[in-house]
């Protein structure tokens, strides 16, 4: 038992970054790579609406999350990190899929997130972004064509975003 607890350890914290949690929100749209990224609007938590056009000009990522996946957790300090890095040209967009408002607003407190929340209650946003399983991250550069697509968690995901903004930053 001794000698398959080490072995244990290390299957857990693979399956936690580099697996992802399966959202309720189910496939609708399939991105293209290449494609402009479809338009939406959203509340954020103070009941102001966001939409997507107001960030033309800049990078966005959208992040769909939810307060329960445990890999959303492991991806949203570096995302956050990234955009507190690149204030002028980078924006971050959390989605959440799905919950209360209140469940939300708490979360984000505790939590000490500091990006811009929105909710997509219904999860309309998210089947149209095709986000069946979270965390899932979509790159888009200034001109609002999508770039990336991303899914899961992995520890390099922070350092593989930056190389992609750098490159969107030269184009």
């Amino acid at each position: 038992m001794k000698k398959t607890m080490p072995l244990l350890v290390l299957l857990v914290i693979i399956c936690l970054t580099c697996v992802h949690c399966v959202s309720r929100t189910g496939q609708e749209g399939e991105l293209r790579i290449g494609g402009s990224a479809p338009s939406f609007e959203l509340s954020d938590l103070r009941g102001q609406t966001v939409s997507l056009s107001q960030f033309k000009g800049k990078i966005v990522i959208l992040d769909f999350w939810a307060t329960w996946c445990g890999p959303c957790r492991l991806s949203m300090p570096l995302l956050e990190k990234l955009q507190k890095e690149n204030p002028n040209d980078l924006k971050l967009l959390a989605i959440n899929l799905e919950e209360p408002l209140d469940l939300v607003r708490d979360y984000v407190a505790r939590q000490n997130i500091n990006t811009t929340v929105l909710l997509d209650s219904e999860g309309k946003v998210g089947r149209i972004y095709g986000s069946e399983s979270i965390p899932m991250q979509v790159l888009i550069d200034k001109k609002g064509i999508i770039r990336d697509v991303k899914v899961g968690f992995s520890p390099r995901m922070g350092e593989q975003l930056k190389k992609q903004l750098d490159q969107l930053r030269a184009d």
